[in-house]
Order: C-alpha cells, then structure tokens, then sequence
C-alpha cells in the first residue's frame, strides 16, 4: 500500500505543480492581456481627449471670432448711428442759421447752380414768410448774364434749401437733396472728426 500511496502522492505532486504551473501562465496570459487592454484603453482615451480638446479649441475660436465679429458690428453700428446723427445736426443748424446767413447761402447756392435761360425759383412756406424784403433785389444781383429767375409764388414742400424751374426742369436744390448729394463727403468728414 505504501507504493501506491506514494504514486498518489507523487500523482498529487505532479498534479499540484501542472496546477500551479498552469494557473502561473494563466495569470501571466491575463496580466499581459490585461496590460494592452489598458494599453489600448489609455491610447483610446487619449484620442478621446486629444479630440475632444480640438473639438473645444475649434469652438472657443469660432465662438471667438463670433464675438469679435459682433463688437465689430455694433462698433460700425454706433459710428454709422453718431455719424448720421452729426449729419442731421448739420443740417438742423443749416435750417436754424440766423435768416440774414441762411439767405446769404441760398444766394451762394442760387449763383453756383443758375442755368442760362429764365426760370422760377420755389422756397419752403417757412422761408417764404422769412425772407428778407431785399431779397429778390439781391438774387437778381447774384445771376449771371443770360439768367432770370422769378420767386415763385407757389411753396414747395421742401424743409429747406429752393427748387429751380426750367421750362419743364426741375433742379432739386433743397436741403434734403443736397444733403443726400454730399452723404458721402459729409459721412467721411463727420468719420474723420468724430473718430480720428
């Protein structure tokens, strides 16, 4: 009995070792696959990250420029809002001058726009019961050889400024017209002086 005793033994021995062995290259096969899982794990989550901070880098530009663009609206915004505002005062302080100066400019406009021929000259209802008592004498002074103009009798619906009429001609001279004529001298000037 002892012998078969002692190949049991040495059976369990065997056994044991094969055992043991096995699970030792078991754990190593699972440590292995268990180290590039982790491997595979961290290169993914990398990518993950890496991707997920271009993704946040590309949306803080866009949300950048975004914004930028923005301030650049409102900033062009405002500057056209005060430029318009300055141009209207202009012409507010035009309309308000003093009746001696504002007739004095009208004469100017009246001798630099005449055309030859004869033709009337139409005034707002307010510079009709404003007008200096002279001045139809004056504006025959200021009219080149070869021009005659008459004040109409009729108001024009104008704010300010005067129309010219022509056998069928109209000259739009009023202060709206050329207000709108000079937009671009008078926005570009008011830019200069309100932002330079």
């Amino acid at each position: 009995m002892a012998g078969i005793d002692k190949i049991i033994e040495d059976i369990r021995a065997e056994s044991a070792e094969t055992v043991s062995k096995i699970t030792s290259e078991a754990k190593a096969q699972h440590d292995a696959a268990m180290a590039e899982a982790q491997k595979d794990a961290d290169a993914a989550a990398a990518k993950i990250v890496a991707k997920g901070k271009r993704a946040a880098e590309d949306l803080i530009a866009r949300a950048d420029s975004a914004a930028s663009l923005e301030r650049s609206r409102a900033v062009l915004a405002t500057k056209q809002k005060m430029i318009a505002e300055a141009v209207g005062t202009a012409k507010r302080m035009v309309l308000e001058l003093p009746v001696d100066k504002y007739f004095e400019l009208i004469l100017k406009l009246v001798k630099e726009n005449v055309l030859p021929g004869s033709g009337s000259i139409c005034f707002s209802e307010r510079d009709i019961k404003r007008m200096p008592s002279d001045f139809a004498k004056k504006l025959v002074s200021v009219l080149p050889e070869g021009s005659k103009v008459e004040l109409s009798k009729e108001d024009a619906k104008i704010d300010g400024g005067f129309i010219l009429k022509y056998e069928g001609i109209e000259q739009d001279l009023s202060l709206d017209a050329i207000f709108e004529e000079k937009k671009d001298q008078m926005t570009d000037a008011a830019g200069k002086i309100l932002f330079s």
